[in-house]
């Protein structure tokens, strides 16, 4: 059996596109893990299945390690993409249910006719933002055996996902080492998406994130850690409330605009990348 799918990536955060509305095949687990491998498969961060209809699709973000990711602005940005230049190629939005609940997009087209960005309306918090400190031990990087205590100030939120963030100032070897600890520390109900953010001097709201993903590792761009960041930053003050930040991110720029509520706006691109077909069985054997 062939599979059609869509590569397409959101600030190099890339998918695999298929439309299931008419297939009987179960994603979440072996199939999407398969397709995900980069070096037997596809090659993406995650499989996006498109399932419901045309005028009322539904989302699902199966992430590389075949688990579910409730939502993810730069996988709803790559959808609505596919689903208006291929099906709708008059119209400019689009409400897409997800694992958090109906998402409004509203896209913005080139002079082609085919989306660039989308802007969508993220909703609110889930949980306040909670600071956590915590305390690591490293390894010397000289000296394995030898133990070194770091701490680090997170501040937990629950959007679609658990998040962490953080704006110690940590080098990118420390970044390395504590990022797969702080996924799964044991100050955290379950495992979260960790963002290492900064605010970025002169002109208008400016700050980096890099965003350590659970179930998928370092990406190179993460549209809700860029939103969890954006909501710490306002939260403490660090950034204005109700005014565009500009967000970047390993793969490029987000804007996002956080409101008294804490809901949230995110403006991104959405990039096709190519189409094509995978043998399922030669797939599942290690074959494609």
């Amino acid at each position: 059996m062939l599979l059609a799918f869509s590569k397409y990536h959101g600030l190099g955060n890339d998918f695999a596109f298929v439309d299931a509305r008419e297939l009987d095949i179960t994603f979440p687990g072996r199939l999407s893990q398969k397709l995900c491998d980069r070096y037997r498969g596809v090659g993406a961060d995650g499989v996006l299945v498109w399932t419901g209809t045309l005028h009322e699709p539904e989302m699902t973000v199966v992430n590389a390690d075949g688990g579910i990711a409730h939502m993810s602005g730069n996988a709803l940005r790559c959808f609505v993409k596919h689903v208006l230049d291929r099906h709708l190629p008059q119209q400019n939005m689009l409400d897409v249910q997800t694992g958090i609940g109906a998402m409004h997009c509203v896209a913005t087209r080139d002079q082609n006719g085919s989306v660039v960005t989308v802007t969508v309306r993220m909703g609110n918090v889930r949980t306040p933002p909670v600071v956590i400190p915590v305390a690591l031990a490293l390894a010397e990087p000289d000296a394995p055996v030898q133990l070194r205590e770091r701490a680090v100030t997170l501040t937990a939120l629950q959007l679609d996902d658990p998040h962490v963030v953080t704006f110690d100032p940590l080098g990118e070897a420390e970044r390395a080492a504590i990022a797969p600890l702080l996924e799964h520390h044991p100050a955290l109900p379950e495992p979260a998406n960790v963002a290492f953010a900064q605010l970025l001097p002169g002109g208008p709201p400016r700050m980096q994130v890099d965003v350590y993903a659970r179930g998928a590792g370092w990406t190179t761009g993460s549209g809700t850690g860029a939103l969890a960041a954006a909501i710490v930053a306002v939260e403490s003050g660090r950034m204005p409330r109700d005014r565009e930040i500009a967000v970047k991110l390993k793969g490029g720029w987000v804007s996002v605009k956080v409101g008294d509520d804490n809901g949230a706006t995110m403006r991104g691109p959405a990039v096709h990348v190519y189409d094509g077909e995978i043998h399922i069985p030669r797939l599942l054997a290690g074959e494609a």
